[in-house]
């Protein structure tokens, strides 16, 4: 494959343009290969960083492990960027790499068909348009589509309402009342913001969390210039903070039975916010009665403040009825609301389900799904020759930044269409998947996530088809190299008009 190859098909589709999706403009264009292009349907690069714009929004992954290992910052902000920041940066990527010619934004891929005759992808186009493609990479991620919470009159509220991951940028918050439904990542940033303007800020919680203290500050201009100046100090640092996760946060969430380091570190985080949360009551409703791991362990430093205020109010009780002007809870209470914002999370599986992807034998990825989402170290799926998932199941590693996981992805996702070229077709083997996944879910349920707790790490009947259950270190390993041996490389037939 190469600038010589204009056939009448692309070499390498590429569906998304957040950071997976740049980073596989990125090394394909590497590596020679023109012939590809990159459809978002979006009206912008940057996948989550592009739609989740809330007041507030900053990423819990430290800012210089929260970039490309290729295009360190040496000249980030804060410990932890805000969303303007981490977009501002791979737009930078974008056109530091030349990539935005390949990109074509406003650009859904509806439905992936396999041509049995040409063995080739056919894929439709949210504009109509039909593009023929040998390789397919889905860069599609998981905290862009908004979950709601089925809860009746939901509709019948006359007030603005809104997602954090769809925020109306055009309401105005000041003197009003506003419910926030939900109290997770989304809602501990954003709530400090809405508190400072808005009347009252009434948070409907279902589950208390863990929230440690985030210790973000400002890098000095010193240590900036020290960053860029001496680039191995710069490497260091990024060293130290991937290994603080492998060896501090890791050790947490491996084990499902207790641990002395989990009871240490539990122990702290509960201290916290026993002296962070003034008023008795609430600090109890704040407080979780599961292990720490079970749920998204949360980092914030202006949340509990902003519970300390007088305009900010935890409810615990649920949801039971909204009316057009106020929210019932279950106990009968009603409380007016002018605003209901839904911090509520993502549909973090329907990502993998977006497009309509439909193999050999007119057999789909849905029906493969139909009991659970598996995948070969999460990128390849049994009967989809020459397609690859940047962030299929299990891939979640929750104690690392997910942009190192995506280059280690990408690493085995190039060596496969390296190994298949232009005229073969590479296919993991049903054995191989099976063997795979037996150890992999066996492994999760050692892991503190198959607990008793409740989480959107786990489905309703209890698989966890989300995390991965060792750490990031192993998942690399484990990405390095192309093992032949568990795939099926073929001729791919060639088309009488190709």
């Amino acid at each position: 494959m190469g600038k010589e190859q204009q056939t009448g098909c692309l070499d390498v589709l590429v569906v998304g343009a957040g950071f997976g999706g740049i980073a596989t403009a990125i090394k394909l264009q590497e590596r020679g290969i023109s012939n590809f292009q990159v459809f978002e349907k979006s009206a912008g690069i940057g996948g989550t960083w592009w739609h989740n714009t809330y007041p507030g929004a900053a990423c819990d992954i430290a800012s210089h492990l929260y970039s490309y290992s290729f295009e360190p910052n040496p000249y980030w902000s804060r410990k932890f960027s805000p969303q303007a920041e981490i977009q501002a940066y791979i737009e930078h990527c974008a056109d530091k790499y030349q990539v935005r010619s390949h990109i074509q934004l406003n650009t859904g891929v509806d439905d992936v068909y396999f041509e049995p005759d040409s063995e080739l992808w056919r894929c439709r186009l949210s504009s109509g348009k039909t593009v023929l493609a040998r390789h397919v990479v889905f860069c599609t991620g998981g905290l862009h589509t908004p979950a709601y919470p089925d809860i009746p009159g939901r509709e019948d509220f006359q007030g603005p309402t809104m997602h954090s991951a769809d925020w109306d940028h055009s309401v105005e918050f000041d003197n009003k009342r506003v419910a926030v439904i939900g109290s997770a990542a989304s809602a501990i940033q954003l709530v400090p913001e809405l508190a400072k303007t808005a009347a009252a800020v009434d948070i409907y919680q279902r589950t208390p969390n863990y929230v440690a203290p985030r210790g973000d500050r400002e890098f000095s201009d010193r240590e900036k210039a020290r960053f860029a100046r001496w680039p191995l100090w710069h490497r260091l640092y990024r060293q130290f903070i991937f290994l603080r996760g492998e060896w501090m946060l890791f050790p947490v969430v491996k084990r499902k039975s207790r641990s002395r380091w989990r009871d240490m570190v539990q122990a702290y985080i509960t201290q916290h916010i026993r002296s962070s949360i003034a008023d008795v009551w609430t600090r109890k409703l704040m407080t979780p009665d599961y292990p720490l791991g079970c749920k998204r362990i949360l980092i914030a430093d202006n949340f509990y403040p902003a519970i300390n205020r007088d305009n900010v109010q935890v409810i615990p009780e649920g949801i039971g009825h909204i009316g057009k002007d106020r929210l019932t809870t279950r106990d009968g209470v009603d409380r007016p609301a002018d605003i209901i914002v839904y911090a509520t999370g993502f549909d973090v599986e329907q990502h993998m389900y977006a497009t309509r992807i439909v193999g050999p034998n007119g057999i789909g990825l849905q029906q493969r799904w139909e009991k659970k989402p598996t995948a070969y170290r999460g990128a390849f799926v049994p009967g989809l020759p020459n397609l690859y998932l940047m962030s299929g199941p299990n891939t979640g590693v929750g104690t690392t930044s997910v942009i190192y996981i995506i280059e280690a992805q990408l690493n085995l996702i190039l060596q496969a269409i390296a190994a298949a070229g232009d005229d073969q077709l590479i296919e993991v083997t049903e054995a191989a998947t099976g063997v795979y996944n037996s150890k992999l879910h066996k492994a999760l349920q050692k892991t503190v996530w198959a607990g008793d707790c409740r989480s959107w790490y786990k489905r309703e009947d209890g698989e966890i088809v989300t995390l991965y259950p060792h750490n990031a270190r192993r998942f690399r390993r484990e990405h390095s190299r192309l093992r032949r041996s568990d795939f099926q490389i073929r001729p791919r037939l060639r088309s009488a008009g190709e």
